[in-house]
């Protein structure tokens, strides 16, 4: 009978599974918007308790912090809308940079092959298959997307003014919908979820500033242009677990093709960036992040590819506090132990 029980549970709580996920993909514009204020809000909360010492008002507190946020948000586009200004400013030289390079490599490549292949017409049939109904098409989706983009911004921003204003009590919240028997266990759980994700959300702050500031000053050293834009891009790419940091190379690799004439300044401006990235993820931090996150290095993979394939860009960046929720999550159901020391470490007790 008992066997029977457990399989039951066990039925019940895969269906469970698959209908969240569902859900998940299906209310996604609603629900990435919640997920990042509510993120946001964590972190934030700190500033919170620091006003709220000081008596200031609440409406005030949140105004305050509401308005800091939307002008980094501003900073950070104008400082991107500017180098990207920079950059198609130098359109020509680059242009100029790539046939140069193409031609040898085009030049090599008929050389091997034996055809002949010729750069210009090649750019001509590129050039001339770029109709004004494509343009349209592509100016039409574009928009599109930054339309979507906006909305989310805005939901974000409405949902985050929201949690702010509650997020101070969320004790009584837990107490409410625990009762007396389970409100001790909601609050804990709500702990281990603020202190896993805050803990991990400095420690990521502080190695992506790290990296980005030695991206930039490698990138000085070697002469690369937009130096600091490309430590920038390292900075907010970092914060994408695993294969953020790489990613954030392959401008960097680009750039450095097109500008320097020796191939082996841009090996060796790759190599010792991806060595002082290695050091970074692989020795000083998980010497400061330690067991905070309790998820181990096959779980962050996980969560990142199927966050991902889920929400996409946002899943990526959210994966891991994500898999911390979720673990905690688990941890509250019977029967799901398995699964929860799978996710975990060893080191966990």
């Amino acid at each position: 009978m008992n066997k029977d029980i457990a399989t039951i549970r066990i039925i019940l709580i895969f269906f469970t599974c698959i209908t969240v996920l569902f859900l998940l993909h299906l209310l996604q514009e609603l629900l990435v918007p919640l997920i990042l204020a509510m993120f946001i809000a964590l972190l934030m909360q700190p500033a919170l308790v620091w006003f709220e010492k000081r008596k200031f008002p609440l409406w005030l507190s949140v105004s305050i912090i509401w308005i800091f946020l939307f002008l980094l948000f501003f900073i950070v586009m104008a400082f991107t809308y500017k180098t990207g200004s920079e950059i198609f400013s130098e359109k020509e030289y680059i242009i100029a940079q790539v046939q140069e390079k193409s031609a040898g490599l085009l030049q090599a490549y008929n050389k091997f092959t034996g055809k002949e292949l010729n750069l210009e017409a090649i750019s001509d049939k590129i050039i001339s298959s770029i109709s004004s109904e494509f343009i349209m098409d592509n100016s039409t989706s574009f928009f599109g997307k930054l339309g979507t983009t906006f909305e989310e911004f805005l939901l974000t921003a409405i949902y985050l003014v929201l949690i702010l204003s509650g997020i101070m009590k969320y004790e009584t919240y837990l107490t409410y919908l625990g009762g007396e028997g389970k409100s001790d266990k909601y609050i804990q759980a709500f702990e281990e979820v603020k202190s896993s994700i805050v803990s991990y959300m400095k420690v990521k702050l502080i190695i992506s500033l790290l990296y980005g500031l030695g991206v930039t000053l490698i990138c000085w050293i070697f002469g690369l242009q937009f130096a600091f834009f490309w430590g920038f891009v390292g900075f907010i790419l970092n914060f994408f677990p695993v294969f953020g940091a790489i990613v954030g190379l392959v401008p960097v690799f680009i750039m450095s093709l097109i500008q320097f004439d020796s191939v082996y300044t841009t090996i060796s401006l790759l190599v010792i960036s991806y060595a002082y990235h290695f050091i970074l993820a692989s020795v000083i931090e998980p010497i400061f992040m330690g067991n905070r996150t309790s998820l181990n290095t096959i779980a962050i993979i996980t969560g990142l590819l199927f966050w991902g394939y889920l929400w996409g860009i946002y899943g990526m960046f959210l994966s891991v506090p994500l898999m911390v929720l979720t673990k905690v999550i688990l941890s509250q159901i019977e029967g799901t132990e398995v699964i929860v020391r799978l996710l975990g470490t060893q080191k966990e007790k």
